[in-house]
């Protein structure tokens, strides 16, 4: 009886309570829970309500691949404390947009704060085969270390079904491809340690990275700098590993040369 009460008292107080106010969804399927959802013949990407962008490929049948195989982009504002880098977490109810939920998006522009009060704003533009994020930091809250603003694009574990003796066969022609900034080029594979962001890969940042992995039926993602900026690619956990595991496109703009945040990233998938 004592318990029935409690929980009754309890449920009364989470009622009243106010739920976390996230960017407003659309209400029907496919994109039930979505703030945007954009659909083109070799990709689908949506905007959810937290804010994070989830890009689909598809097979030539034109069905998605899966999420297992989705890339999800998003964007951060990372603290560095002591020389180590901290990306801060988004506060889900701090997301608010002047724009309403569509299927059918141009221009789109959401705000919202991390932990400390650090305050971002975000970007999506979308263009026939063409989606262009950018961003920038508009505060930095009550944060007191050096702060950057940045959208991560993330490939994930895609291999991690298939087995080590098949593995090689799958994906000895996959490679991630860049052009620095000094315009040299480069190229590495997924099946070799590799430290993404050593100076003879990442250099003094990336104008351009290309991916090709024979999972995503030979679809080619391009990321392509537009504005002031710079591309960067990272390993989870910052240490070499095999990119096959995973591993994050990284998009900063250029503080100093463009304050308005007009710079983007670029990406295609062909």
């Amino acid at each position: 009886m004592k318990l029935s009460k409690f929980l009754h008292c309890g449920l009364s107080i989470l009622s009243i309570l106010p739920a976390l106010a996230q960017l407003p969804a659309l209400q029907e399927k496919p994109w039930l829970g979505h703030f945007v959802g954009y659909e083109r013949r070799d990709f689908t990407c949506g905007i959810k309500e937290d804010g994070k962008m989830v890009l689909e490929a598809k097979n030539a049948k034109g069905s998605v691949l899966g999420f297992q195989k989705s890339l999800t982009i998003s964007a951060e504002i990372v603290e560095t404390v002591s020389g180590k880098q901290i990306v801060k977490q988004v506060i889900p109810d701090s997301l608010t947009s002047a724009d309403k939920p569509t299927e059918d998006p141009q221009k789109i522009t959401f705000r919202g704060k991390v932990t400390g009060d650090a305050e971002f704003e975000m970007v999506a533009e979308f263009d026939g085969d063409n989606v262009f994020v950018g961003g920038r930091m508009l505060n930095p809250g009550t944060l007191t270390n050096p702060l950057h603003f940045q959208i991560r694009v993330r490939f994930g574990d895609i291999y991690r079904n298939v087995v080590e003796e098949k593995l090689e066969d799958d994906a000895k022609k996959d490679r991630i491809e860049f052009v620095r900034i000094d315009k040299k080029k480069g190229k590495c594979g997924v099946l070799e340690s590799i430290d993404l962001a050593a100076a003879d890969i990442t250099g003094a940042g990336l104008s351009a990275v290309s991916v090709e992995l024979s999972c995503y039926d030979e679809r080619k993602f391009e990321y392509l700098l537009q504005g002031d900026g710079q591309l960067l690619l990272e390993n989870p956990r910052g240490i070499a590993s095999l990119p096959k595991d995973g591993f994050s496109i990284l998009w900063r703009g250029d503080t100093q040369k463009d304050k308005d945040g007009k710079g983007r990233l670029h990406m295609k998938i062909k």
